[in-house]
């Protein structure tokens, strides 16, 4: 196997700066009701792993599709939000074998995230609108990375591995411009991992062997866009870039039918992804 942040003074600042400032009646306030949200999106993926020394190990790059679901149901001043996306497709794996030999091959990589959130709309007495929310979710992510040789022909086998954490995520947003029919926000939050953990399948090499991981810090910035089309369905456009890190793990033994063979550990990893959402959403 290959060895294989915001900060909570700000966040903390950040709520006590908008609490100062007092409930006021907010025309950005979410219209009362309930309403379904359907989309489609491409994600500029990018994942590295790095050594104990800070050497990249490894990456992971390409653009993937996804879809994503969000319900949603307002009762001023608050919104609720529940929402659902995944993405699937195959990225290029730039790395190496466990002696350092370079190879190259193509990762199958499937994510699914799900999260729950509710939202605080105000504004402020120069009618800057804005919403603090807060919620919690869970992720799960899969790597099939695919067999190959190495430049001299010799076989090396592949890996399938399974990361799942929960998370809590804290953020605000701010509306930039706002008409009639049309609304621009910056959406910010940090994001927190709870026990995120990997779990390794190498067939032919050593029985499935789960490690957990370092937890960190995450963040995320959005610039939604949303256009109303008519009284109930509106178009939403949102760019959007993420990024979030895990750990190393802690060196264990993995078997081989149950007869130890050797060590593994599982190295410190950074994500950076872009993308790009479009979505139609209708009030009932």
């Amino acid at each position: 196997m290959k060895n294989l942040t915001a900060k909570p003074g700000f966040i903390r600042a950040l709520c006590a700066a908008f609490v100062l400032l007092g409930p006021l009646e907010s025309k950005a306030q979410p219209q009362e009701g309930s309403e379904i949200e359907i989309g489609a999106s491409v994600l500029n993926f990018g994942y590295k792993e790095f050594s104990e020394s800070g050497k990249l190990l490894d990456r992971e790059y390409a653009n993937i599709p996804g879809t994503m679901l969000r319900l949603s149901h307002s009762r001023k001043p608050f919104l609720f939000a529940g929402e659902v996306s995944y993405y699937g497709g195959d990225v290029v794996y730039d790395g190496q074998t466990n002696t350092g030999v370079p190879i190259t091959t193509r990762t199958g990589e499937k994510i699914l995230d799900m999260a729950a959130r509710a939202e605080y709309w105000q504004a402020t007495p120069g009618g800057f609108n804005y919403a603090l929310y807060a919620g919690a979710g869970y992720r799960r992510w899969e790597r099939d990375i695919r067999p190959t040789r190495t430049a001299t022909g010799a076989p090396v086998s592949g890996l399938f591995e399974i990361y799942q954490w929960w998370f809590g995520l804290l953020g605000a947003k701010f509306t930039l411009f706002e008409s009639p029919q049309a609304r621009w926000l910056w959406d910010a939050r940090v994001v927190r991992p709870v026990n995120p953990s990997i779990t390794v399948d190498s067939p032919g090499q050593y029985d499935r062997v789960r490690l957990g991981l370092g937890e960190r810090w995450g963040w995320r910035l959005a610039l939604p866009w949303r256009y109303g089309m008519s009284q109930t369905a509106s178009l939403t456009v949102e760019p959007f870039v993420e990024s979030f890190e895990l750990g190393r793990s802690a060196t264990v033994t993995v078997t081989n039918n149950g007869t130890p063979a050797g060590t593994v550990t599982e190295p410190r990893s950074e994500t950076r992804n872009y993308g790009l959402a479009i979505s139609v959403s209708s009030r009932f």
